[in-house]
């Protein structure tokens, strides 16, 4: 099964992570630990910082309210090897399909129909890009 839960852009050079929480965010990196996940990273030239800086101004969506309820038992999904979808507002991989589209790239997943979950977004840049680094969790 696929345990990914959690899409994000990540600029190790910058120390910055863009993602989506209830809104589109960036914070630093690495201060967000990631105590039990292994993080994959894949190099997508096209999606640049200038990009997604300008995404913060101009995303004015939000993490849908029942996903954010349902957020709690989405790790059961995971343990039998399940991926979740959403449950109508935009989630991490939907922000990422979108934005993989805006800079040029092909995705199997068109921005008007279902987005891709986690595990689905992962198993195509997996299948598709070359894996440019891959970090264990972290000790924290």
């Amino acid at each position: 099964g696929c345990y990914a839960y959690h899409t994000a852009w990540i600029d190790e050079d910058l120390g910055l992570i863009y993602d989506r929480s209830f809104l589109f965010r960036r914070r630093e990196w690495p201060r967000i630990k990631h105590k039990k996940a292994t993080v994959h990273l894949f190099d997508f030239p096209n999606v640049t910082q200038a990009y997604l800086e300008e995404q913060l101004t101009k995303d004015g969506t939000r993490y849908g309210v029942v996903d954010f309820v349902l957020f709690a038992v989405r790790k059961f999904y995971h343990v039998i090897g399940r991926p979740t979808r959403n449950a109508g507002g935009k989630i991490c991989s939907d922000e990422q399909n979108e934005h993989l589209r805006g800079c040029g790239y092909e995705t199997p997943w068109p921005l008007d129909l279902a987005p891709p979950s986690p595990c689905d977004l992962l198993k195509w840049a997996s299948s598709t890009y070359p894996l440019y680094k891959t970090l264990p969790p972290t000790s924290v």
